[in-house]
This record gives C-alpha cells, sequence and structure tokens, in this order.
C-alpha cells in the first residue's frame, strides 16, 4: 500500500512539472517570436506575438511590454502606443521607464497644444536615466521648439493687437469724418436757413415798400374816378355807334345831348321809348 502511494506522488510531480515547464515554453516561444518578428520589421507579428504573451498568459514582463509599445509606435497607431508606454513609465528598471517617458514626449510633441507636457515626460526620462542621450537630445530640441511657439504666439498677439489698434483707429477715423459731414450738413441747413430767412425778409421789405410806394402815392379823387368812367362810357357809346353804323354826325348829336342833360335824356327815352317808331328814329 505504502508502494503504490509513493507511485502515485511521483507521478503527481511529474504531472506538476509537465505544466510548468510548457508554460515556460509557451512564453519563451511568443517572446522570441516577438522580438523575432519585430527584428524583421514585422511590426503586426510582433504585436500579436507580445499581445498574446502579455495578455493572454499574463506574462509580467516589462521587457516585452516596452517592445510592443515600439512595435506599435513604428505602425503608427500612437494611441495604442501611449496607452502600452504607460503602463511602464514607472518601471523598476530605470532604462525601461527612462525610454518609457522619452516616448511618451515624443507622441505628445507631435500636438503642439501638448508640448508643455512633451517637455515634461522628456524631463522624468533624463531624470530615471541621465545617461539617456536620446531623451536629452529630445528635451533641447522640445524646449527649442517651445521658445519658437512662445515667439509665434506673441508676434501673432502682437499682430492682433496691431491689427485692433489699426481697426479702432479705422473706426475713429470714420467716426470723426461723420462728424465732420454731419458738421458741414448742419452747417449747410443753417445757411439755407439763413438764406430762406434773408430771402423772406426781403420778399417782406418789398411787400411793405410796395405798400409804402402806393400809400404814398396821391389818392385818387372822386372826380378823377367818374372822369374815367364817363372815358369808358364814352368809348362803349362809340363802339356801339359803330356797330349800328349811326353816322357819325348823328352819333356826335347824341354824344353832345348826354354831356349836356345825360341824366333828363335816358329818363326821357326810357319813358318815351314805347311810342317812336322807326319813322321817327330815322328823322331825328
Amino acid at each position: 500500500m505504502k508502494a503504490i502511494l509513493s507511485i502515485l506522488f511521483v507521478l503527481s510531480i511529474m504531472s506538476g512539472d509537465h505544466g510548468g515547464m510548457d508554460r515556460i515554453t509557451q512564453v519563451n516561444k511568443h517572446k522570441n517570436a516577438g522580438a523575432e518578428a519585430f527584428k524583421a520589421q514585422d511590426y503586426k507579428t510582433a504585436i500579436n506575438e507580445f499581445t498574446f504573451l502579455l495578455d493572454s498568459l499574463k506574462e509580467k514582463d516589462d521587457t516585452a511590454m516596452l517592445d510592443l509599445a515600439h512595435a506599435y509606435f513604428k505602425s503608427n497607431d500612437f494611441d495604442k502606443a501611449k496607452e502600452r508606454y504607460a503602463n511602464i513609465q514607472n518601471a523598476a528598471d530605470k532604462k525601461i521607464s527612462s525610454i518609457a517617458n522619452q516616448q511618451l514626449g515624443v507622441i505628445l510633441s507631435q500636438d503642439p497644444k501638448e508640448l508643455e507636457k512633451a517637455i515634461s515626460f522628456t524631463k522624468t526620462a533624463i531624470k530615471h536615466d541621465p545617461n539617456n542621450l536620446q531623451a536629452r537630445y529630445n528635451y533641447e530640441l522640445l524646449l527649442k521648439k517651445k521658445q519658437q511657439q512662445d515667439q509665434e504666439n506673441q508676434d501673432n498677439k502682437d499682430d492682433q493687437n496691431k491689427d485692433q489698434q489699426d481697426q479702432d483707429k479705422q473706426d475713429q477715423d470714420q467716426q470723426d469724418q461723420n462728424k465732420d459731414e454731419n458738421k458741414d450738413e448742419n452747417k449747410e441747413n443753417e445757411e439755407n436757413k439763413d438764406n430762406e430767412k434773408e430771402n423772406e425778409n426781403k420778399e417782406q421789405e418789398g411787400d411793405d415798400q410796395e405798400k409804402e410806394e402806393e400809400e404814398s402815392q396821391p389818392q385818387e379823387s372822386q372826380e378823377e374816378k367818374e372822369q374815367k368812367e364817363k372815358e369808358k362810357e364814352l368809348q362803349e357809346f362809340q363802339e356801339r355807334m359803330q356797330e349800328i353804323k349811326m353816322p357819325k354826325e348823328q352819333a356826335q348829336m347824341i354824344l353832345d345831348a348826354l354831356k349836356n342833360n345825360e341824366v333828363q335824356f335816358f329818363q326821357q327815352q326810357k319813358k318815351q321809348s314805347n311810342k317812336k317808331t322807326d319813322s321817327d328814329m330815322k328823322d331825328w
């Protein structure tokens, strides 16, 4: 019985060792395959091998994680590369953490808005490994790029301020011009009003002068009015005589009679007009 138990125990140990040997084999297989693919610049295969190693086999290997991040970076998949670099930016191996921070700085430097963060990551890379010459070079390059960016921003700001000042000056000039135009227009309106008023005054003065002249002229006497009326009646009388073709001598006799006894003549004529005949008028 004891012999049987001993045999089972040995078999159990051998079975456990086989499982451990199988995992180690799998880890080494995928790690080596990933490294060979990366060296051959077959980044797709390298990504698959390292991903299986780290995610499926749950292997804790910062070097493999760095190689996976590099493979993503070489494939221009910067988002996934940044994620993998971030996993090892504080790795126990300072050389690995230095390179991870350095690469995070490289990725962020592609966005001008993230330039300060890129400088910070690169500075951290130098702290983790002062002998990282690539990080030092990148740091100096990023500082220079930041200075250029700040200068450009300042120049743009100055240009904007200048443009704003020019616009303000233009607006002020336009306002001044409008004021001058309004002033000239108001002056012209005032002059027109003054001219109109002056013309009205002149017209009023002319009317007053004409009225004064009329008033200063001697008033027509009643006799003059009567004389004018008589002259008018005489003219009308002569025109009537011409219309009926009365001889001039008879017309003169009637006219003399009118002058001598005008009122009586017409009264008598009015009374006798119904009694006279055409023959009487001829004889008369």
